[in-house]
């Protein structure tokens, strides 16, 4: 594989992923919440390989591999170099965004892998084949251009390719050993084949295209997508008992724009479809539909829609095997990283000061977009955090190296040296340009950067951030909203760079990237660095804390410290920062706030978790009590051990004032059965926008509160303020400064926050008179 390890060879074995023996676990559809367009998936006795599409990134055309169908990993690529072209090169002023290599097939036949891919900047369709998908060199044929074509061995030994997009799909036959088209073979649009008539509709946005052929018990299936005009991306097949002729059609799924894959089947008997979703910056995710087969032809086993949840044998692995945190020890790369268009090999090293990887400018550029040798990885959902170190010491006068959020709508975060002297800057623009959006100056070479990725299906968000010492961090520019766009036409990316404005020559080197669901969080690949350190029971002393003792209190904001890699996270916030007024737990991205008895954790949204260590004195029936604050009818929790559930959902109740007061707490309590030994407990929020202070177990069923509230609650009720005008100061829940209001009162906040905002929300409202801070929901 080149320049590339092979590092993963030894994990992709796989021997733990055993399919027959696993119990079943829910995974959520996508079943890759990553980048991983054009899926195209072959089963080679009981494993299963899978490409998707590369665009400008080389090495290109990747090759997945799993047992499972939950746990993949990169194996190998199909090509090192797609062209030796300027476009490829990022030469003359010209690049491959958007081109390169699109939608692939994948294939194997006699003891060979085929992958066929066409390419809109070569403008032909490129065949590899190896007999090795894993670590074999790969032979190249080059055939005329075929828009998304599939690639078809029949049992008759002829080899076929299908491929267009319109009304009706074209085909082509190649010889019988895939070495080129056939002198004199067959080749037209298949008969039968005709979308408008398997559809009912005359009107598109895309007609047809992304063509699969199967054969299944001597019948051929070719599998496209349409996008009609008023409905959603659509999956439709044909069948016919003859190759080239006699096909019907019709609809197989359309739901949400789950569309355009193949199918195949299981060593046990069951099949699937693989298709993707257009799902906005985050890119193209992979999703997985249970089939049945129906009077011969195949069938969503869940009806007309794509469904949330599938069992599969094994949770997916951390980052969804497709990204990794580096420290460069080693003299390759890892398969998950690509570089942005074909590397300048000769201007980067993983020797030149081992345990670094060092970019060496050999030209001056004006772009970000036009630097050679940015070293790429997949961005993940719904939420994830890549981060480096960078050491300037080499870089020259007008050199820029950091961390890029890649997409047309981006944003980087870069060490920089101006006139001998080092700034952190923040940049964010589009296709067409970028723009400084702010500088601070830097006493030293070396500074940390980070971005985190807040990727919800069909929106996107990145943050930027930089660190003197690795630990405290500080929001710098500009939060930039990502928009996937045909340009790249790719999902957003983290990418290591460093780029020359005035003298090429200079040096950049990073000591390590680390990648995960948020700071705290640091995935590690089998075979690719660190071992994972699991989280531990958080004290004041810092060190040797005890787990929480059950019976007795556990204080919400003593959550454990997390842990790194895989299971490692003791916490998942919606964003990575602190919105409260507390630092007692710095570093972490949950909401601390001080209040009269102490710090709580506040601002606690649908989906939000806290685990905590705990050690039960003995097995049977408690009572658990916690002390929480709502200003809606709608907030709930419920508490897991272990992974399993010990309460159903928990109402909050909201305030008893009626207003967005968070001071008024209530208790509410449930019925719990524990085991004895020590286990991790979760608290997880169903119903957003509650605050929890403590939980309390008490041994026995229904038992008596130690700690009961006063009436008055935790704290004297704050309300919205005294009557005349006070100045108010909006933010959004991300610390975004919203606009300033002056109110009487809180209705008349409501009302001037409601014609303030303009996306529905919930917004924090500060007083500039008291410093009382309350959070405000607004329904637009």
């Amino acid at each position: 594989m080149g320049l590339f390890s092979k590092m993963a060879k030894s994990a992709v074995v796989l021997a733990a992923f055993a399919v027959v023996n696993s119990a079943a676990v829910k995974v959520n559809n996508p079943i890759m919440y990553v980048d991983s367009p054009d899926p195209s998936i072959v089963r080679v006795d009981d494993a299963y390989y899978m490409v998707t599409t590369t665009m400008h990134f080389a090495p290109g055309v990747p090759v997945f591999k799993s047992t499972d169908l939950a746990q993949w990993r990169t194996v190998g690529y199909a090509y090192q170099t797609l062209a030796n072209n300027d476009q490829q090169n990022l030469n003359g002023g010209k690049d491959a965004y958007g081109k390169g290599s699109w939608a692939s097939s994948i294939r194997y036949h006699k003891g060979f892998f085929y992958v066929l891919t066409p390419s809109y900047t070569t403008g032909k369709t490129h065949l590899y084949k190896t007999a090795d998908v894993e670590s074999g060199q790969w032979s190249e044929v080059q055939l005329p251009f075929y828009h998304d074509p599939s690639l078809f061995f029949d049992d008759d030994g002829t080899v076929w390719v299908f491929y267009g997009s319109g009304d009706q799909i074209s085909y082509v036959q190649l010889n019988d050993d895939a070495s080129g088209v056939k002198a004199g073979g067959r080749s037209g649009k298949l008969g039968g084949v005709s979308v408008n008539q398997a559809t009912g509709k005359s009107g598109y946005i895309v007609q047809q295209e992304g063509s699969h052929m199967e054969k299944v018990n001597g019948e051929y299936y070719l599998f496209t997508i349409s996008w009609p005009n008023g409905s959603c991306r659509t999956e439709v097949v044909y069948r016919s008992k003859n190759l080239l002729s006699g096909y019907t059609g019709r609809v197989f799924l359309s739901d949400n724009g789950v569309a355009q894959g193949g199918i195949f089947d299981t060593p046990d008997g069951k099949w699937y479809a693989l298709l993707f979703r257009d799902s906005g910056p985050v890119g193209r995710m992979s999703h997985l539909v249970p089939m049945e087969w129906k009077d011969g032809w195949p069938v969503p086993t869940s009806g007309s829609k794509a469904p949330s949840t599938i069992d599969l044998p094994e949770s997916p692995l951390p980052g969804y095997g497709m990204v990794t945190s580096d420290d460069f020890e080693s003299g390759e790369l890892a398969l998950e990283w690509q570089f942005n268009h074909n590397p300048d090999n000769k201007n980067w090293s993983l020797s030149a000061n081992p345990g670094y990887f060092r970019i060496t400018t050999g030209r001056t550029d004006s772009r970000v977009v036009n630097a050679k040798n940015t070293l790429t990885q997949r961005s993940f959902g719904p939420k994830s955090s890549g981060r480096t170190l960078v050491d300037g010491k080499g870089m020259k006068d007008g050199d820029m190296a950091g961390l890029v959020a890649l997409q047309d709508d981006k944003g980087f975060v870069a060490l920089a040296k101006d006139g001998g002297n080092y700034k952190v800057v923040m940049y964010s623009g589009n296709k067409d340009g970028e723009r400084l959006v702010t500088s601070e100056n830097l006493s030293d070479s070396k500074v940390y950067l980070r971005i985190d990725f807040d990727l919800p299906i069909d929106r996107g968000t990145a943050y930027f951030y930089y660190s003197t010492d690795g630990s405290s961090w500080k929001k710098i520019g500009n939060d930039v909203k990502l928009n996937y766009d045909l340009h790249m036409f790719v999902g957003v990316r983290w990418g290591l760079f460093n780029f020359a404005t005035k003298q090429a020559g200079g040096y950049a080197d990073f000591d390590w990237f680390k990648v995960g669901t948020d700071v705290n969080d640091e995935i590690y690949l089998d075979g690719a660095g660190s071992e994972p350190v699991p989280q531990t029971p958080f004290c004041a002393a810092g060190e040797n804390c005890p787990a929480n003792a059950i019976p007795g209190k556990i204080e919400a904001e003593n959550f454990d410290v997390p842990g790194k890699g895989k299971d490692g996270s003791s916490y998942y916030d919606g964003d990575s920062e602190n919105h409260g007024d507390s630092d007692y737990r710095k570093g972490t991205g949950v909401d601390l706030y001080k209040k009269a008895t102490g710090v709580i954790v506040g601002y606690n949204s649908e989906g939000d978790w806290l685990e905590y260590t705990v050690n039960v004195k003995e097995a049977g029936d408690y009572t658990m009590f916690a002390a929480v604050a709502a200003a809606g009818s709608t907030s709930s929790f419920k508490l897991s051990l272990d992974g399993k559930d010990i309460t159903e959902e928990i109402a909050v109740p909201a305030a008893s004032s009626g207003e967005e007061n968070y001071d008024d707490y209530n208790k509410v309590k449930a019925n719990v059965k524990l085991p004895e030994g020590e286990h991790v407990l979760r608290f997880t929020v169903v119903g957003s926008w509650l605050d929890i202070d403590y939980f309390t177990f008490v041994k026995g069923a229904d038992a008596k509160d130690p700690e009961p509230i006063e009436p008055i609650g935790i704290a004297n009720a704050v309300r919205y303020g005294v009557q005349g005008a006070q100045v108010y100061r909006v933010y959004s829940l991300n610390g975004a400064f919203v606009g300033r209001i002056d109110a009487m009162n809180s209705v008349d906040v409501r009302s001037k926050v409601n014609s303030l905002v303009k996306e529905s929300g919930v917004y924090l409202v500060k007083s500039l008179t008291t410093g009382t801070s309350h959070r405000l929901s607004v329904t637009k």
